[in-house]
C-alpha cells in the first residue's frame, strides 16, 4: 500500500534511494473508520437524549466522513521517510535531517495492533517515523529490513550499541 524504491543495496550508487511513505489508503482508512465511529456515538447520543437524529443529520455526518477520506489523504503535506547515504531524511511540514551516526537504535512498536518504527538518537530522544506502518502494508516486514540494513551499513547496528 506504500511506496519503496524496492529493496536496494545499502548503498545509492544506483541513484535512487528508498522511500517510505504511507499510501492513499492507509491514510483514509483509519479517518473513515473514526468518522464512522463518531456518527455512530452522535446518533446514539442523540436516542440517550430522547432526541432523534434525522436522515439529514445522519447524511451530513457520513458524508463529511466519506468527504474527509478523500480529501485529507490528497492534501500537502505528503510524509515520508527518505533513506540517504549520511542520514535519514523526515519529510512533511518541516524538512529533518537525522545523521546515521546518530541512530543508536532502530524500535519496531505495536500499539493498537499496528506496527510502527521508532528511531533511538544519540541525545536520548525517540522518534517515531511516520511509514512504514503495518496498517494495510503486506510489505512492513522488508521495508523494516531495508531501514536496518541502511543503518547498519553506515555504523550503525545491534554490534554498535
Amino acid at each position: 500500500m506504500d511506496d519503496t524504491a524496492g529493496p536496494l543495496p545499502p548503498s545509492s550508487a544506483s541513484g535512487a534511494a528508498p522511500t517510505f511513505r504511507l499510501g492513499v489508503i492507509q491514510i483514509a482508512a483509519p479517518l473513515l473508520g473514526g468518522m464512522l465511529v463518531g456518527t455512530a456515538l452522535a446518533y446514539v447520543l442523540v436516542a440517550a437524549t430522547g432526541g432523534r437524529m434525522t436522515e439529514g443529520e445522519l447524511w451530513a455526518f457520513v458524508s463529511a466522513g466519506v468527504f474527509a477520506s478523500v480529501v485529507v489523504p490528497a492534501l500537502p503535506p505528503h510524509h515520508r521517510v527518505e533513506l540517504d547515504d549520511d542520514c535519514l531524511v523526515l519529510h512533511g511540514g518541516v524538512r529533518r535531517d537525522i545523521a546515521w551516526r546518530d541512530v543508536i537504535g532502530l524500535e519496531v512498536r505495536k500499539t493498537a495492533g499496528i506496527r510502527t518504527v521508532v528511531i533511538r538518537v544519540s541525545d536520548g530522544r525517540r522518534i517515531p517515523l511516520r511509514a512504514p506502518m503495518s496498517l494495510l502494508d503486506r510489505r512492513f516486514d522488508e521495508k523494516v529490513q531495508i531501514l536496518t540494513d541502511w543503518w547498519t551499513a553506515r555504523g550503525g547496528g545491534p554490534d554498535r550499541v
